[in-house]
């Protein structure tokens, strides 16, 4: 769901304004929260959600979706954390891979990070007040995934409109029709991570009573981390090959075109270049942006932890093992 170089002027600072606003308060509710307990988490998060995204499923002939991964972060990290771990996703998949447009950096980051991890939360909160226990946090987490997406393809729709690329009524029914297949596909993957999670680590869910101690932290940090470079080693060249979901509705609507000639990046298309072989680039590719967004978002978190007043700082330092 990465729009191209193809807004408005009006539209591209528009959305940048407001993203960056959404960012802004995102930063400051995590400092104000129990930012140093996030760090590693976001960093994994992060990590994961780009693993998981660069594996297109089939959902119509001919079209793909692949998991958005807000609902999921939002469910483990909260919604300001997970936010900020999505702004962390998108920036690199913008500036690593052109996976979305520069001048639409804003508008992705907020559909994707923004909206999406802020509908996924109000869902979530509603479910669960419905459901108790672990019935109502794995409902939860299915309507929120679910509605995230919808959510984000509807802002996409009104945001193409509103730069005079397709008519409201044509892209909006278009992309929520098919996001509304393709959440369906990100509401069961969420849902069964969340279920496994309740099972073997329910400490890492969002308000969870229990919290990670160190010895409990390191090796989950590190067997996530291992599980993304996997996904993103072996699964990510067999992602389906048909284009996603905003791509088909491009293609149906002619807009398609519309799209200026990417600029230079690190590794187009997800990549590595220089390499014949397709699998061994995209599987290292792959390899790169997992570790690239690992350690940008355990930068960001470390960077909301160590503007939070020292008082607090010392005591989250102490739960991590991180102080001296």
């Amino acid at each position: 769901m990465h729009i191209a170089d193809v807004l408005s002027p009006a539209t591209a600072i528009g959305t940048g304004l407001a993203a960056s606003a959404g960012v802004a308060v995102a930063l400051r509710r995590v400092r104000q929260s129990d930012g140093e307990r996030l760090v590693p988490l976001m960093g994994v998060m992060s990590a994961g959600v780009f693993a998981a995204q660069m594996v297109n499923f089939p959902v119509l002939p001919g079209t793909s979706g692949h998991l958005m991964g807000a609902a999921l972060a939002t469910v483990v990290l909260g919604p300001w954390a997970a936010m900020l771990a999505m702004t962390v996703v998108v920036i690199a998949q913008c500036l690593l891979f052109y996976d979305g447009g520069l001048t639409a950096l804003g508008a992705n980051i907020l559909n994707m990070a923004i909206a999406g991890c802020l509908s996924a939360h109000l869902v979530n909160t509603l479910v669960r007040q419905l459901i108790a226990g672990p019935a109502g946090r794995v409902a939860g987490a299915v309507g929120a995934a679910w509605s995230s997406v919808v959510m984000s393809a509807a802002m996409c729709s009104v945001e193409l409109a509103a730069s005079g690329i397709a008519p409201l009524s044509l892209v909006f029914a278009a992309m929520t029709a098919i996001h509304s297949l393709i959440g369906v596909g990100e509401a069961w993957i969420t849902g069964t991570v969340v279920a496994f999670l309740l099972k073997v680590r329910p400490e890492m869910l969002y308000a969870s009573e229990m919290r990670l101690g160190v010895r409990q932290l390191r090796p989950l940090v590190a067997g996530a981390i291992a599980a993304a470079l996997l996904v993103a080693f072996c699964l990510s060249p067999l992602a389906s090959a048909a284009p996603d979901g905003l791509e088909a509705v491009a293609a149906r609507l002619g807009f398609e075109q519309a799209e200026v000639a990417p600029p230079a990046v690190p590794m187009p298309d997800y990549r590595m270049p220089g390499l014949g072989n397709a699998w061994l680039a995209t599987s290292l590719a792959g390899i790169a942006g997992v570790m690239s967004v690992f350690g940008l978002a355990w930068l960001v978190g470390r960077g909301a932890a160590k503007a939070r007043p020292q008082d607090k700082q010392g005591q989250g330092e102490e739960i991590l093992g991180l102080g001296s």
